[in-house]
């Protein structure tokens, strides 16, 4: 048997293998933001509309503009929001959206606004349902607490004992209000509260119950 020469030996060669990490930096956070980003405007009887308001908050660090709002679905718009508009760092603004259905069944939409942040646009989506306009309408009216009342908020539920959603879009000044969105066949729920001239809202009134004729 043949032996390898004293002086040879054997070299081990240690591979060392780098393992890279690939490090990504953190994508920054988009800088208009919407709180909520989508809306249910719920049932709506056609000829009459339903406005609901959204958020929007510049979260950057630099000042962003508002450019354009173009509306998909031709039940909805967006109220009273100049463009364009600018946007300084931490600002919030309120874009008013309004669902007026024209026929009867569900409908979907949204609204793209476009504007100098990252990550534009954005996009806010909508959804509503329309439906039959009842010839039926109830008549509410109360006593007001005290004298000192600037206005009234009216509220209504499907619910006894609620949740209740306001009716009125702004203060009613009168103690009387005649809901004219009502549903054949539905049974509601009313209450009033009353606003000060400092803004203070009373607790809710006596519950009065409406139900609506079947046709």
């Amino acid at each position: 048997m043949n032996s390898f020469p004293e002086s040879s030996y054997l070299h081990v060669c240690l591979l060392s293998i780098a393992f890279v990490a690939l490090i990504t930096a953190p994508v920054a956070a988009q800088q208009l933001e919407c709180q909520p980003c989508q809306h249910g405007f719920g049932k709506v009887p056609t000829g009459s509309s339903k406005s609901f308001n959204i958020n929007l908050t510049n979260s950057g660090k630099r000042s962003l503009k508002i450019t354009a709002d173009p509306v998909q679905g031709s039940e909805f718009s967006v109220g009273t929001f100049p463009l364009p508009m600018t946007l300084k760092p931490g600002a919030t603004v309120q874009i008013p959206l309004i669902f007026r259905p024209t026929a009867a069944g569900r409908v979907i939409g949204n609204v793209t606004l476009q504007n100098t942040g990252q990550d534009s646009p954005l996009t806010l989506k909508l959804a509503g349902t329309g439906v039959a306009q009842s010839s039926h309408s109830v008549a509410l009216s109360w006593v007001p607490g005290d004298q000192n009342y600037v206005g009234f908020n009216i509220y209504r539920s499907t619910v006894d004992g609620g949740p209740y959603t306001k009716l009125n879009s702004q203060l009613d000044p009168s103690p009387a209000y005649t809901d004219t969105t009502v549903e054949n066949g539905m049974t509601y729920y009313y209450c009033a509260t009353e606003v000060d001239a400092e803004g203070q809202e009373s607790a809710y009134s006596n519950i009065a119950e409406a139900t609506i004729p079947g046709s």
